[in-house]
């Protein structure tokens, strides 16, 4: 859907305001300052298409029903629709006539299809706020790009989690940083710890015949200590229990002497006390009741005493009671009888007005001379109608006078000069419109080539290495950035070798090293005996001795003693080197291993060296055949990966130098129209009588189309005044014979109006003025009479009921003997319904006195009964006891006897748990002789005496540990062999993890770029679209967006620098940001608009923070969109404007507020 035309009638700050939209324009551009109603403009659009809304909020200009906004519209099929929207319920949209005929409800639906106001404010209409916001609903998991993203990701999760399990499998066994819980580490560390073990242990002789003599001595010192703590714990716990349970014994006896001093009481069971107390509390209980009871009946008495009661007012109760609930009334009425009495006055005076007003001195007279309604009626319409058409004759004569002067008018305007049908040269004119759109673009090519020529300078100096001349370099035949690729694996390939060959020799000289340092150590503690200065000495040995027996079998010679001699000393050379090389076997077996070692290492160290120069050639090699490619081009080769990025550099200074030559192009077109349209423009302005002056072309096109603006006026103007005379002409007549028929008709309502106003009194040559004012007196009069009479009613009947009251009052207070005529009716009535309730609450109080009193009785009666019950059960209960005995003193000598025998019961429990079985008799022997002080001085001795019988075990016990722990030391201790065992064991598991890591690496891996080419592959075509004009918006700073998955397998959004570096959404600046959004919006657009009828992009300063580069790119990018939907640009800024006339030219069209 596109507008052809914006018609603003009605709606905020705007009148009458229309926008015509060029067919075929790219982008339009709607210029105006602040205050200009570009965004009331953008409001009518919403209102326009949707409806408005319930709250008038642009009326405050207009009345809210006079609101109109109205449009033309098309679709991409070529279906229009012209209509006008009114602010309403239902009917709101019309037909664009002065008629304005409903059209139907869902006229819009197949320009709409389902578009809501919601979805076309927040995706076809945009400004800086409404940008930003979409596109973070967009970014949500929710939103559009996050439903792509989370679409995209679906069904990988499992094997981002297997390649996320391979690389943590492998990171456990290795990685740069060293680690403790690596399992490559841990073998290191195994590996290290048995070459030391391997250097550090030899075979150990200890004084095993030694410990195991001071471990049967400490054993047998250990038996003899325990028997003695033995006998000191029983010694010890003795005497603690004598002394603990002394005291128990005396208190025993203590309580036996006690219960003998109450033997008396022998004779008196133990339950009987229980029931002594129970007989002694009820009898206090009842007595305490009884005299309660008889205080209550006295005091109740004496209170009936004091009562006195006047039996007359109690009968007379009920009648005053009814006289007081008469008060309020009595009360009110002498209150409004006054303001009654002065509303009767009042309507006295205005029936004595009303009479006066139609001539009656007397005021009986008006109800008798009262008009019937029928006749008040008829004369109110015979009024009515006398100045309806008092007011149609004088509005026809106001006309008439209208008209002639309008007549006259028009006969005058017509008699103006020569006419010029501006036609043919409109339409000349606008033949030449591309001409001057291209004449138009002139000074902003100029200016967009100048700065192109300056960007392009400044980026080839900016390149490393810098370019020179740009023209120079595009001549010559460059590596494309495939080859430079493969180059730089080749040299990186070449540097691995390299840095391998380096590690690898630098790890055989620290070999070397540690072998030349364990050498050392090894002769430091003495000459060694090696294999080849035995086996020379036992060479020299041979020879003298094949000397020897060769003399004796040759010759049959003794040998001579010199030779003897050389031969026992060669021999016990021999002898003793090879003795010397069976005791120190070990350290001769490690030099021996360390020699060979050296020399195999030595070799080894060469052929290394030899490698690391191969691939040192090899290497340069790679990088002199890198640097000649670009020989051709003057320019000096740097590291592959800066080349590389000048590579890329070289591509975009190309496109811009592409670009220029458009541009330079397009300059040479305008030129040539320059040329052709000037005297064309002269002609027409020659024909048209427009005076151009030296105007240069663009401005003189721009004055003849408002020349003929205004010659197409007064054309317009003179074909339609002939019409407008006639219509004058015509209109004068009718108004002629509407006044003859206004005259007739008065005169018939005359002859009516004179009889009727006979019925009220007046003369037949009344006025109007006369019988209005005698129908509003009389319409008056029957509201005025009925108040009257209500008013004289009330007052009779509230003086009559006021004597009643007073009457009943005098008869009630003489009855009762009160003196009431010193008070005011209402106030002696309320006394008298005072001294009603306070003899009442006097009956009140004696009743309920005199049934306290008897209640009081009949309990004190009951009580008295209960006592004597008590009395008799506690004499039965004493019977058997001395007549002069203490009942409470007994009962307290029974509950001491009571409490004696439960302490002597506890005491001797306590005696029989602590005393471990013993009985109390045998306690009582061994206490025999038993002094307290002496004991407890011989616990103190004992304790000292067990403490260090203690301390010494300990100390045995430690001795005893380290002399098991030295033998367990002796028979368990490291061997050197078993070191070697473990460092070659380490080496061994060294290599499988080694192995296992690069297996687990490269799986992860191809994995990885598995993952990533099916990502590849499923990406969305919103998302690349988005990132192509992400690209154009920052001026190919960015080069597209870029899905990369987390470990949660979630997509996320980054955006690609043209360097290769990946940046978060977050890490954006605020300008980028937007043009990302802006990039994100368009691309959603354009997919929406292939599926559907789309909606005009409203776009309402969106620039604000882009800078011009990235302003003329996003124009560009608006502009692009025009084939799919049509853009609508708001903006009030000039710079705006003067980029979009230069980057899009004739496509613009440029609309000012």
């Amino acid at each position: 859907m596109r507008f052809n035309r914006l018609d603003i009638l009605r709606y905020g700050a705007l009148t009458d305001r229309t926008l015509d939209f060029r067919t075929g324009a790219r982008l339009h551009v709607i210029y105006g300052p602040n205050e200009a109603g570009k965004s009331s403009a953008l409001s009518a659009i919403s209102d326009l298409l949707f409806g408005f809304p319930t709250a008038a909020e642009q009326s405050f200009l207009h009345e809210p029903t006079t609101l109109r906004v109205g449009a033309s519209i098309a679709t991409r099929d070529g279906a229009t629709l012209a209509f006008r929207r009114r602010r309403g319920r239902k009917n709101t949209l019309l037909a664009p006539d002065d008629k304005e005929t409903p059209l139907a409800e869902d006229a819009l639906a197949p320009f709409l299809g389902n578009l809501s106001r919601d979805v076309f404010e927040r995706a076809f209409g945009l400004d800086s706020l409404r940008l930003r916001q979409g596109a973070t609903a967009m970014l949500r998991s929710g939103g559009e790009i996050g439903s792509l993203l989370f679409s995209a990701a679906s069904g990988l999760t499992g094997l981002s989690r297997l390649r996320q399990s391979l690389e943590g499998e492998a990171d456990g066994i290795y990685a740069q940083r060293r680690s403790k819980d690596r399992s490559f580490y841990q073998a290191l560390d195994r590996h290290d710890e048995a070459r030391k073990a391997e250097r550090d242990n030899e075979l150990k002789s200890g004084d095993w015949k030694k410990l195991l003599a001071e471990a049967a001595e400490i054993e047998a010192e250990l038996e003899r200590l325990q028997d003695e703590r033995h006998q000191t714990r029983q010694a010890l716990d003795r005497l603690q229990k004598l002394k603990t349970l002394q005291p128990l014994l005396a208190e025993i006896d203590a309580e036996r002497a006690a219960l003998e001093d109450l033997a008396d009481l022998a004779a008196i069971p133990d339950s009987f006390a229980d029931r002594l107390e129970r007989g002694l509390n009820d009898k206090r209980t009842a007595e305490e009741e009884l005299h309660r009871a008889q205080q209550l009946a006295t005091r109740t008495g004496e209170e009936l005493s004091m009562i006195r009661i006047d039996e007359t007012v109690l009968q007379l109760a009920d009648d005053i009671t009814q006289l007081f609930a008469d008060t309020g009334n009595y009360r009110s009425q002498r209150q409004d009888l006054p303001r009654v009495d002065q509303e009767l006055a009042g309507y006295e005076a205005t029936l004595a007005q009303l009479g006066r007003r139609l001539g009656f001195a007397d005021v009986s007279q008006l109800e008798k001379q009262q008009p019937s309604d029928a006749d008040r009626v008829r004369l109110s319409e015979l009024v009515e109608e006398g100045r309806r058409l008092l007011q149609q004759g004088q509005g026809n004569a106001e006309q008439l006078d209208s008209e002639r002067r309008q007549l006259a008018s028009l006969e005058k305007d017509g008699s103006a000069g020569r006419l010029i049908d501006p036609r043919p040269y409109t339409d000349q004119l606008e033949a030449l419109a591309s001409d001057l759109a291209s004449l138009a673009r002139l000074d902003g090519l100029e200016t967009q080539i100048s700065r192109i020529v300056t960007d392009l300078r400044e980026a080839a100096g900016r390149l490393r290495p810098a370019v020179a001349d740009i023209d120079a370099l595009f001549a010559t035949s460059l590596p494309d950035g495939a080859e430079i690729a493969a180059h730089r694996e080749t040299i990186d390939a070449a540097r691995a070798g390299v840095r391998e060959a380096s590690d690898k020799l630098r790890g055989y000289d620290e070999q070397l090293a540690e072998i030349e340092q364990a050498l050392a150590d090894a002769e430091r503690t003495g000459p060694i005996v090696t294999r080849e200065q035995i086996a020379g000495a036992r060479e020299a040995r041979d020879v003298q001795w094949r000397s020897i027996r060769d003399g004796l079998t040759d010759a049959g010679q003794s040998p001579d003693g010199k030779a003897i001699a050389a031969f026992a000393a060669t021999l016990a050379e021999a002898d003793r080197l090879a003795d010397a090389a069976l005791s120190d076997a070990d350290r001769v077996s490690r030099h021996a291993d360390n020699r060979l070692r050296q020399a195999r290492l030595l070799q080894e160290c060469e052929e290394a060296a030899k490698r690391l120069q191969q691939r040192e050639e090899a290497s340069a090699k790679a990088l002199a055949a890198f640097a000649a490619l670009f020989d051709a081009s003057g320019v000096s080769a740097l590291d592959p990966a800066a080349m590389l990025e000048w590579r890329r550099g070289v591509e975009a200074l190309f496109r811009e130098r592409r670009a220029l030559r458009d541009l330079q192009d397009e300059r040479s077109e305008a030129g040539l129209a320059e040329t052709r349209i000037s005297p064309a423009l002269k002609d027409i302005a020659d024909a048209t009588g427009y005076k151009s002056g030296r105007l240069p072309p663009g401005a003189m096109a721009e004055g003849l189309r408002k020349h003929l603006r205004l010659l197409s006026e007064h054309w317009s103007e003179s074909r339609t005044r002939e019409g407008e005379i006639g219509a004058a002409r015509d209109r004068l007549t009718r108004l002629g014979e509407q006044q003859q028929v206004i005259e007739r008709r008065q005169a018939v309502w005359r002859d009516a109006f004179g009889k009727a106003v006979l019925s009220l009194g007046l003369s037949a040559d009344a006025t109007l003025e006369m019988a209005a004012a005698a129908l509003k007196a009389w319409t008056e009069l029957p509201d005025v009479l009925a108040e009257h009479d209500n008013r004289q009613r009330r007052v009779s009947g509230m003086r009559r009921d006021m004597a009643d009251f007073e009457r009943r009052l005098a008869t009630l207070a003489a009855t009762a003997g009160y003196e009431v005529d010193h008070l005011p009716p209402d106030a002696a009535a309320e006394a008298l319904h005072a001294r009603v309730g306070a003899v009442r609450g006097e009956q009140k109080k004696h009743d309920r006195l005199e049934e306290e009193r008897q209640r009081a009785e009949a309990q004190a009666a009951h009580c008295g009964e209960a006592l004597a019950t008590v009395t008799a059960a506690l004499a039965d209960l004493t019977a058997d006891l001395p007549e002069d005995t203490d009942l409470p003193a007994l009962l307290s000598r029974l509950r001491d006897r009571a409490r004696l025998h439960a302490r002597l019961a506890e005491s001797r429990d306590r005696l029989r748990q602590q005393s471990e079985g013993d009985g109390e008799e045998v306690i009582r022997a061994e206490l025999v002789g038993f002094e307290r002080v002496a004991a407890g001085l011989e616990i103190e001795r004992l304790s000292a005496e067990d403490q260090r019988q203690f301390s010494a075990n300990g100390a045995l016990a430690a001795r005893l540990a380290e002399n098991q722990r030295q033998r367990s030391a002796l028979e368990t201790g490291v061997s050197a062999e078993y070191a070697v065992f473990e460092k070659l064991s380490a080496e061994q598991e060294a290599k499988d993890l080694a192995r296992q890591w690069v297996v687990l690496k490269l799986a992860a891996q191809m994995l990885a770029s598995s993952m990533e080419a099916y990502r590849e592959q499923q990406a969305d075509p919103v998302i690349t679209r988005a990132g192509e004009l992400f690209s154009l918006l920052t001026g190919h700073g960015f080069t597209r967006l870029v899905e990369e998955h987390d470990d949660a397998d979630t997509l996320q959004l980054l955006a690609e620098r043209s360097g290769g570096e990946r940046v978060p959404l977050a890490g954006l600046s605020e300008g980028t940001g937007d043009q990302l959004y802006l990039a994100l919006r368009l691309a959603f657009l354009e997919d929406y608009s292939a599926r559907n009828e789309p909606a005009p992009l409203i776009v309402d300063d969106i620039f604000q923070t882009f800078d011009d580069e990235r302003a003329s790119a996003g124009l560009k990018a608006l502009a692009g969109t025009a084939e799919r939907f049509q853009t609508i640009l708001f903006t009030h800024e000039m710079s705006v404007v003067e980029i979009a006339k230069r980057e899009i030219g004739g496509g613009l069209d440029l609309i000012r507020l």
